[in-house]
């Protein structure tokens, strides 16, 4: 063995590298659940060598604590990614980590997500640190011949050769799952991957042009089933017409908890009041991408796909995207959104203006007083909100106001004041009971919200709507005793589609026929086409869902947090292969996986995933087009 050699082998490079390898193949086993070390050493540690071998030839001192930093940075980025993983269920791309500003709304639930397992990727510090501590023979520099220079000038050429042969081989392929395309191509190529996809025009499928420019209303329809017919021909069109639009979004409310009951005590029991005058769709999902409760606004306020791996809003600066504040104002509508969080959180300063909203009240409106963890309680939030709707209702003859409650996020810590629920003893001290007690109260306030507009007198004039945003149980904060307790309160496993599944309830006051059950499969993206039949518009632009009271048939699509081609159709929710799973297949009526009825699933729903693939870019094609 040379001597140059042994020097390498004895150096804080060679100790650095090993330990940094050694993290990523665990990390790959937990994150992508990768049991092939060769992978992580191919597709990772080649760019972790890569500056390794550019410091050691362009420093001659300070080595050390280039690496140390380097091995923290490595090691809490990997934590970070884990812990993002296990609360969105999704490999984060560098498009997230540039969005740590919005993490103000989760960090609470990263820390109850924080594992055991976390502390091996900061074990080799502590050992380097016991080392030094008992050898006291910590040397800062060693000197490095032109030899070892030559070593290392290898390295780095092998690895550079290696990390752009992985980007030229993949840079062309389309990422359907970020965890899937990184278990197969490598973390780190995931990101110039994707980066280089964002960012390069010959990639993006968004130029609205050719064969997109004939997407007709009829088109769209065909592909999820059915035939068109315009909505002026739907039977309930404009039964509803010259009414106010008061619609109401619900943070975390999933549909499990509507019509529920926990030792004879209602979760909801003004919703469940309510549900005896209104219309109830029940098979309706959540469509949300990586914005969240932002993408749920944009859903429900345009009709189109939210972006998936990009929040929508980070990409509507400037622009006027077709919507429902716009086709209501050329009724002569004022339309208002409400939310008790800072506008300039998830670019809703830019988002409302993109949708043409008149005006809007944020946090700088409902103050901070009773705060119920990042905002004001629903109790304060309504009481504000009814005192603005009064002023808006006395100068405009028919206002919308999109109204966005904020108290039942996660954590679900409530104070004790607002516990409405007497829990039993296994629910205390538990994710699953602290969400229940979180929408026991949002359903309380949202009662007293309704009782204000009726003595308003801005009740019998409106139509109401009501939506959850997203799920607020799921990923791994569920722990398994609140598997067992869903599973105790919901009569059956707690699945993929009770967490997707949100509530739809449309209430026309006075409107006789409206109380009724639409068991038709929908999405966030159908809430808007139906509102407007009920409201006796018709669209006047391309919009991607449909009238629930008139279509039965559908397919939907979700991104972000199921893999891009998954999708729900009259009888199945398909969720693509992922880096842990292949195809899964549940049935909608039975709540089971039936992915083994099929010889070869992918094949079995091969034009259903095309299909939503094709509507999908169609809905990412026209937006850029604005």
């Amino acid at each position: 063995m040379t001597n140059s050699f042994k020097r390498l082998v004895k150096s804080y490079f060679f100790y650095f590298a090993g330990m940094i390898a050694l993290k990523f193949i665990i990390l790959r086993y937990l994150l992508l659940q990768d049991t092939n070390p060769l992978a992580g050493l191919w597709f990772e540690t080649t760019l972790v060598l890569l500056f390794m071998a550019a410091v050691e030839l362009i420093l001659k001192r300070g080595k050390l604590w280039v690496y140390i930093v380097f091995d923290v940075f490595l090691s809490l980025l990997f934590i970070g990614m884990l812990i993002y993983e296990r609360y969105f269920g999704t490999v984060p791309t560098y498009y997230d980590l540039s969005q740590l500003n919005q993490v103000g709304s989760v960090n609470e639930s990263m820390w109850l997500l924080l594992n055991g397992t976390d502390v091996l990727f900061l074990a080799d510090l502590v050992l380097l640190l016991v080392v030094w501590l008992f050898t006291r023979k910590f040397k800062w520099t060693y000197p490095v011949n032109q030899t070892s220079n030559v070593a290392m000038a290898s390295i780095l050429i092998a690895s550079l050769v290696i990390t752009i042969v992985n980007f030229q081989t993949s840079k062309h392929e389309t990422i359907l799952d970020s965890a899937l395309f990184a278990k197969e191509n490598g973390l780190f190529t995931t990101q110039f991957v994707q980066y280089y996809q964002d960012h390069s025009q010959n990639e993006k499928a968004y130029a609205f042009s050719g064969d997109d420019q004939n997407v007709t209303q009829e088109r769209i329809e065909e592909l999820k089933g059915s035939d068109y017919i315009p909505m002026s021909e739907h039977e309930n069109f404009g039964i509803a017409e010259g009414r106010n639009l008061i619609v109401v979004q619900i943070e975390s409310l999933q549909d499990i908890v509507i019509g529920q009951s926990l030792n004879g005590q209602e979760i909801t029991p003004n919703i469940n009041d309510w549900l005896e005058e209104s219309t109830y769709f029940t098979d309706v999902y959540q469509q949300i991408g990586s914005g969240n409760t932002s993408d749920a606004e944009y859903l429900m306020n345009t009709s189109l796909y939210p972006l998936g791996s990009k929040a929508t809003t980070d990409e509507i600066t400037g622009k006027k995207v077709p919507s429902l504040p716009r086709m209501l104002k050329e009724r002569g509508y004022y339309s208002v959104t409400m939310h008790a969080d800072e506008v300039n959180y998830w670019n809703r300063d830019e988002l409302y203006p993109a949708l043409g909203f008149d005006d809007y009240y944020a946090k700088e409106f409902y103050g901070e007083k009773d705060t119920v963890g990042f905002g004001p309680s629903d109790g304060l939030f309504y009481d504000k909100s009814i005192q603005a709707l009064g002023d808006i209702s006395e100068n405009h003859e028919n206002f919308y106001a999109h109204v966005l409650s904020l108290t039942s996020h996660t954590p679900f810590e409530m104070p004790e004041d607002k516990r409405g629920l007497d829990l039993p003893e296994k629910y205390q001290d538990t994710l699953t009971g602290n969400y229940l007690q979180s929408v026991h109260y949002a359903d309380k306030a949202l009662g007293e919200f309704f009782q204000d507009l009726k003595d308003k007198g801005l009740w019998e004039n409106s139509v109401i709507a009501l939506y959850g945003d997203h799920s607020g149980l799921h990923g791994k904060l569920l722990k398994k005793e609140d598997q067992e307790l869903l599973k105790d309160f919901n009569g059956e496993r707690y699945s993929l589609l009770n967490r997707f599944n949100i509530p739809f309830i449309v209430g026309v006051p006075g409107k006789e026929g409206m109380a009724q059950e639409v068991d038709h499969i929908g999405g966030q993206i159908d809430m808007m086409p139906t509102l407007l039949n009920l409201l006796g518009v018709e669209p006047d632009s391309l919009y991607f869902g449909h009238n629930l009271l008139h279509y039965s048939n559908n397919l939907l699509g979700m991104r972000y947090y199921v893999p891009t081609s998954s999708f729900f159709n009259n009888e199945t929710f398909y969720i693509a292969k992922n880096s842990r799973f292949d195809p899964r297949i549940l049935d909608l009526g039975t709540n089971q996986r039936i992915e083994n009825e099929f010889n070869d699933p992918q094949s079995a729903f091969k034009q259903e995933r095309e299909d939503i693939l094709q509507l999908l870019q169609w809905s990412d094609a026209y937006f850029e087009s604005f």
